[in-house]
């Protein structure tokens, strides 16, 4: 479900309503986002809070709707990569490329598939493609009912299939 364009314009003027209505719409994104590296529940769930309150804070700098779905991903995935630094010693081979670089595979997926899908599609092709979750494993993690999730999951693949086409 894409956000409207008054929701969006009350985001960006901070009205609550409009706040509530965004975070209950990307919450669960925002979650896989930030659970792709940061392993306990706990954690995730404060980071979750920690990168929607940077996200309402830095809200207009989105000039467009169609980016506030990249927005609020890139601050989530920030915000989770900040959390694992602090909290953990890294390992020689991730020291390596923290100092080199590597290349940000999670993220250009995430926005090949923005404009194509939606955040639900977007999730289930993450846990199942990406992650290869089995549908319980799928439900157990975002609440979204097996069925559905192989029908979001379907209706994604035939959406790729017709883009790379």
């Amino acid at each position: 479900m894409a956000t409207s364009n008054s929701t969006f314009l009350d985001f960006i003027k901070g009205d609550q309503d409009a706040i509530s209505r965004i975070f209950l719409e990307y919450k669960n994104l925002l979650y896989f986002v930030i659970a792709s590296y940061v392993d306990n529940k706990e954690d995730c769930n404060d980071v979750l809070s920690d990168a929607f309150m940077k996200a309402v804070q830095h809200r207009e700098e989105i000039k467009e709707p169609s980016k506030l779905k990249t927005f609020l991903c890139t601050i989530a995935r920030n915000e989770a990569i900040n959390f694992s630094k602090k909290n953990r010693e890294l390992p020689y081979s991730e020291l390596v490329e923290e100092i080199y670089g590597v290349e940000d595979r999670g993220n250009a997926v995430l926005d090949m598939l923005e404009p194509l899908l939606s955040n639900k599609e977007t999730i289930v092709v993450y846990y199942k493609a990406v992650f290869s979750y089995t549908w319980e494993e799928i439900y157990e993690e975002t609440g979204i009912p097996v069925s559905t999730a192989r029908l979001l999951y379907k209706n994604a693949k035939e959406k790729l299939r017709k883009e790379l086409r």
